[in-house]
């Protein structure tokens, strides 16, 4: 796997730097409180915990990962193009410092999207266990991890315009394209800064915040949406 790292701020030395990672992959739980509430999320990551997943949720896990490569060559039958930055050749992407912040503590963003093709990004999702491709109530909660890694590929000086999220089932496919969104970009970037200031023990986090008001920019441009 691939590394790609900026920081945003010098350091005179980070030997004494204390570093956190905020995966785009967790996004629900950092900026929502989702799965796991936002406070505990926190705790986990200030005491370095990593929340177990539980049976239920750990055949989810396995079944995406063993069938991203069917997703991924879906994308590539329909498209007739070859993508990047896929599978074992993945590519890691970091935005240290991401919100400037000073004294001794570092809070990154980052993400490893399921691979590139020129100004789009890749996402693999394989629900329902194979049954059906999700619907786009369901797709919509991938709109936030979706976004942070479009805003980190930017800040990076990689070019990303939009991204397909492909749902694959064993009987059929549904992919979505959501377009770039600066306006959604803020507000989770706003989310994220309050989420980072918690970190570094200057500020408390909302249990729940405003809802997003703005217009998502996403349609599907292969399948059926018909649940």
């Amino acid at each position: 796997m691939g590394v790609s790292m900026k920081t945003q701020t010098k350091f005179s030395s980070e030997k004494h730097l204390k570093r956190f990672n905020l995966r785009s992959s967790n996004a629900l739980n950092i900026c929502f409180g989702t799965y796991v509430s936002r406070q505990k999320t926190l705790d986990n990551l200030l005491n370095d915990v990593v929340e177990p997943i539980n049976e239920f949720a750990q055949k989810y896990v396995n079944h995406g990962n063993l069938h991203e490569k069917s997703g991924i060559a879906k994308w590539i039958l329909i498209n007739k193009q070859m993508p990047t930055e896929i599978l074992e050749d993945q590519h890691n992407y970091v935005l240290q410092n991401a919100f400037n912040l000073k004294g001794d503590t570092v809070v990154d963003l980052s993400c490893t999207p399921d691979g590139r093709y020129n100004d789009v990004l890749l996402e693999i999702k394989c629900g329902a266990m194979g049954e059906k491709p999700h619907t786009l109530e369901k797709m919509r909660i991938y709109l936030a991890q979706v976004c942070i890694q479009q805003y980190v590929l930017n800040s990076l000086g990689v070019e990303i315009n939009k991204t397909h999220l492909v749902s694959w089932s064993f009987n059929s496919t549904r992919i979505w394209e959501i377009q770039r969104n600066i306006e959604f970009e803020h507000y989770l970037m706003s989310i994220l800064e309050e989420f980072s200031i918690a970190l570094i023990g200057s500020g408390d986090i909302e249990k729940k915040p405003k809802k997003f008001e703005g217009e998502h920019k996403i349609k599907l441009i292969y399948g059926e949406n018909n649940g």
